[in-house]
């Protein structure tokens, strides 16, 4: 299995939309990705519930592939580059580990 993780901290806002707005449609963006990726083995991806004073992030995504091969062909799709742009021009940082 091939592990994909990537963690997102968004902008304060964006064109008049919040943070918690930016959150939920990143999540729903990426979540959609699913729908025209066969690769996809299983995605999980959440908005921040974590309040305890760490420095957090706002969006995590935790994707899984049956190889390496899978993953390569998944960042080829169109869809995916099209949320990868929406979520470059709201984000601030990113961090990426895979294994």
């Amino acid at each position: 299995m091939y592990k994909h993780i990537v963690l997102w901290k968004l902008k304060e806002e964006v064109e008049g939309t919040s943070k918690t707005e930016l959150s939920n449609i990143v999540k729903e963006k990426v979540e959609s990705l699913k729908d025209f990726i066969p690769e996809i083995v299983k995605l999980d991806v959440g908005v921040n519930i974590g309040d305890y004073g760490a420095s957090f992030f706002d969006v995590g995504m935790y994707i899984t592939f049956n190889t390496k091969e899978d993953f390569l062909k998944y960042i080829t799709y169109k869809e995916h580059d099209e949320v990868v742009a929406y979520i470059q021009s709201v984000m601030i940082a990113e961090e990426i580990v895979d294994f």
